[in-house]
């Protein structure tokens, strides 16, 4: 138990998770999807008609953005990695991302601590830009999920 407490106060090994768990989630999903699609002799653009494997597969992209920008915020300073992970709390709730979620909680809490420096400029506007484009897609896909479950 104290190792688990111990790995939820860890800021590097936080962010190894965080880092893994956006890069392998897509691709299980990618990779059953191709799976599912050589199965059954449907073309994969076939499936992605089907409206939740199409939000599925947006979600799946956005977990591939998550990377890069968890990797360009890492380089910057830890108050940049504090707004990118107060951001990825808010993204990952948005999108029901339940494990995104919690380990972007306990990502941004082990950084509240951290010293408060100002929002790092070497790739500010990149990270403000994928941010911003995260949030969008993140809210048209909890529209679409609305749509879809009351539709």
């Amino acid at each position: 138990m104290n190792a688990l407490l111990y790995a939820l106060r860890d800021t590097q090994r936080l962010r190894t998770f965080l880092f893994w768990y956006w890069l392998i989630s897509p691709m299980v999903f990618f990779f059953y999807q191709f799976a599912v699609s050589r199965g059954e002799n449907v073309d994969f653009r076939e499936m992605l008609n089907e409206p939740a494997i199409a939000l599925a597969f947006i979600v799946s992209c956005m977990s591939l953005i998550m990377v890069g920008l968890l990797r360009a915020a890492e380089t910057e300073n830890e108050n940049t990695e504090r707004t990118f992970g107060m951001f990825a709390v808010a993204q990952q709730l948005l999108t029901g991302n339940v494990p995104g979620f919690l380990l972007s909680y306990f990502y941004t809490r082990s950084l509240w601590d951290a010293s408060r420096e100002p929002f790092a400029p070497r790739l500010r506007w990149v990270i403000l830009a994928g941010m911003a484009l995260l949030g969008l897609l993140s809210l048209l896909t909890l529209l679409a999920y609305f749509n879809l479950a009351t539709g």
